[in-house]
């Protein structure tokens, strides 16, 4: 369900949840926990879903699955696929303030040269990913 609230929200819509009890007034088990699910991962990545906006002026890349949000000046890059490699974001015209990956304290390297952008992401091991599902780069004062 997170990879549905990630698509609808970047393309600037919203995302109805239709969880009924059941006729003795029990929510199922497995719906449960599809919103807990959802509940860690928004307690982590809420600010790159929550009063956004989708950027207009998104660079897609073929082999990672990125969404785009943004809020003020700040930029959120959402990949449903952690990325291994160095992302390379075009029409990033503003040297950022910051790049940073919520919910992880290894610092984020980055390189931004014209209106491109490069992060590198962090190395993770299991037990230091802050979340399942997706991962959300935070990119601050990089917007007009």
């Amino acid at each position: 369900m997170v990879h549905l609230l990630i698509d609808k929200v970047a393309l600037g819509g919203n995302l109805l949840l239709n969880v009924g009890p059941t006729a003795d007034g029990r929510i199922p088990v497995i719906m449960q926990q599809r919103l807990t699910d959802m509940g860690k991962w928004l307690n982590i990545n809420g600010e790159a879903i929550y009063a956004t906006q989708p950027w207009d002026v998104t660079s897609k890349s073929d082999d990672i699955s990125a969404y785009y949000t943004t809020k003020g000046k700040d930029l959120y890059i959402i990949f449903t696929k952690y990325p291994t490699k160095a992302v390379t974001i075009k029409n990033i015209a503003k040297k950022p303030a910051s790049v940073k990956m919520l919910g992880v304290n290894p610092k984020v390297s980055y390189t931004h040269n014209g209106q491109s952008l490069t992060i590198q992401p962090p190395v993770l091991t299991e037990g230091q990913f802050p979340c399942d599902y997706a991962w959300v780069f935070k990119i601050s004062g990089c917007l007009k």
